[in-house]
């Protein structure tokens, strides 16, 4: 299909964080940029990234993949998911290049999530852990969720970067099931069961 995808919110509600497969033969990328975190800390507009450095984690005979982000503060994606989700989610955040060794600009491009959303159920979520400020257990307030968006921050962990339901569906309905890991932190779904360590702790 060619264009744009576009896609509502599913019910019940969920959110996740996502990354690539456990697999040898998957070369990732590392996002490495200060001005990124820096940024997410204070929200400075003179800080926001225009672009990214990123290096190659794996041999360049590894298998490259449409997602192949390590961190959960970085999500990189191929010019061609980028390019498929582009226009659904501009509510919420910028795609910026990233550069990597060896490869064009515009290969890859880091999407930054803009919006820092109140939303975390304080009394059933755990206490950010320092020093980087780690939710382990995160609860949401249904009512709060930013829901029009894909992606969002929370002020008590500001660089972890949390999905929508509809938005993780979308991406792995573009990826590949065997491609992406969905990790579900939070569900409305009674019968549901969030990943035991779903930001990788």
């Amino acid at each position: 299909m060619d264009g744009p995808v576009t896609e509502v919110p599913t019910t019940p509600l969920a959110v996740y964080r996502i990354m690539p497969p456990f697999r040898d033969d998957l070369r990732l990328v590392l996002v490495l940029s200060e001005q990124l975190m820096r940024w997410q800390f204070k929200g400075d507009p003179a800080d926001f990234p225009r672009r990214a450095a990123a290096d190659w984690q794996g041999p360049p005979e590894w298998q490259e993949m449409d997602y192949p982000s390590i961190s959960a503060a970085a999500p990189v994606f191929s010019r061609r998911i980028a390019d498929r989700v582009r226009e659904r989610f501009a509510d919420g955040g910028t795609f910026v290049p990233v550069d990597l060794p060896s490869k064009p600009e515009g290969a890859y491009e880091l999407f930054v999530a803009e919006h820092v959303v109140d939303c975390l159920d304080h009394e059933r979520s755990s206490e950010p852990r320092m020093p980087r400020r780690e939710v382990e257990r995160a609860v949401f307030r249904p009512d709060a969720l930013p829901l029009h968006v894909p992606a969002f921050r929370v002020p008590e962990s500001f660089w972890a970067v949390y999905w929508n339901g509809w938005a993780a569906d979308l991406l792995c309905d573009l990826i590949g099931e065997d491609d992406l890991e969905l990790r579900l932190v939070w569900s409305t779904d009674p019968e549901a069961e969030p990943h035991p360590a779903p930001m990788g702790f």
